[in-house]
């Protein structure tokens, strides 16, 4: 399952140099180019129905998309080839990046089980999400760069991030977490299943993909009720590189906490974002789906972000 626009088209050539290889193991492969999201899940619901692996060509969002069909089924696999512009939940699990390795695991990988989390809007609509749910500047930002032009690669983080900075505003939520209520005005809220996102930001470097839990990060507003200063800015351009590092976290700016389930309101419409699209409005329950989804990882080796041996392993 290629996205062909992918990386600037690295998506395409991933996936014929994987066919090649693994058709030279004497495997079956099936390569189908996605038209768009719609499109991606029905091929995903045709190939476990066939009872085949379906395997994400490309980043964050095309392997959600299928993730959020695998997770409705107790057989269904999923594999992975990074080719994606940031590729953050393969680093962060610790999944190889490397295209030879990654066919490799494709061959003779075993299945892990991973939580994933969900979201459900005003709609009723329940959405998957692998990484983060973020709202207010880290949203912003990924709306810039998904607008930035492609040709620009890894840098679309960066317009996104100077884009949000100059927007910057406060954002005066309701939070409600595992039945605690509270109100709470943010610069930025990020709800985690996996920690990294943005090409490389560790926004919650302690979360795991196999303890059942979501990680929230909040970066508070301090100041004026209804505008950002100079202030907030500076808060944010000294709290950005150490995202990258995941230093972060120590910092006064930063409030940690975990939950199971999470809901989130605002006064107004505002979009939050997961895997680098748009992923409902507010108001948003966000919640963990411990152990749903069965993922091909490397036989040997141990995996990152909590989950050091695979569980639920087949053969």
């Amino acid at each position: 399952m290629v996205n062909p626009a992918a990386g600037g088209g690295r998506g395409r050539r991933t996936a014929a140099e994987a066919a090649s290889r693994l058709t030279a193991r004497g495997m079956r492969v099936r390569t189908v180019e996605t038209l768009d999201a719609e499109h991606a899940a029905q091929e995903a619901r045709r190939a476990f129905d066939r009872g085949d692996v379906a395997v994400a060509v490309g980043g964050d969002g095309m392997l959600r998309i299928l993730a959020g069909e695998a997770v409705l089924r107790d057989d269904a696999v999923v594999g992975l080839l990074p080719a994606g512009r940031g590729n953050d939940f393969a680093r962060f699990l610790g999944l190889p990046t490397d295209q030879e390795a990654a066919t490799e695991t494709l061959a003779c990988g075993v299945e892990a089980l991973l939580d994933t989390g969900v979201a459900r809007g005003s709609d009723g609509v329940d959405r998957t999400f692998l990484s983060i749910v973020s709202i207010g500047f880290d949203a912003e930002a990924n709306r810039i760069a998904n607008a930035a032009p492609p040709a620009l690669g890894g840098l679309v983080y960066v317009v996104g991030a100077v884009g949000a900075l100059a927007g910057l505003r406060p954002v005066p939520l309701r939070i409600v977490a595992d039945g605690a209520e509270r109100a709470s005005t943010v610069l930025l809220l990020a709800v985690a299943n996996s920690g990294a996102y943005g090409g490389g930001m560790h926004m919650a470097p302690h979360a795991s993909l196999g303890d059942g839990v979501l990680d929230v990060v909040a970066v508070p507003h301090r100041g004026r009720p209804d505008r950002c200063g100079w202030r907030d800015r500076l808060r944010i351009l000294r709290f950005l590189p150490r995202v990258f590092r995941g230093s972060h976290v120590g910092t006064r700016y930063v409030e940690l906490s975990t939950a199971r389930t999470i809901r989130v309101e605002a006064d107004g419409p505002l979009v939050a974002y997961a895997d680098g699209d748009p992923i409902g409005v507010l108001p948003l329950t966000i919640s963990t789906r411990p152990a749903s989804l069965r993922l091909l990882v490397p036989a040997a080796g141990g995996l990152r972000s909590g989950v050091d041996r695979p569980s639920g392993v087949a053969a």
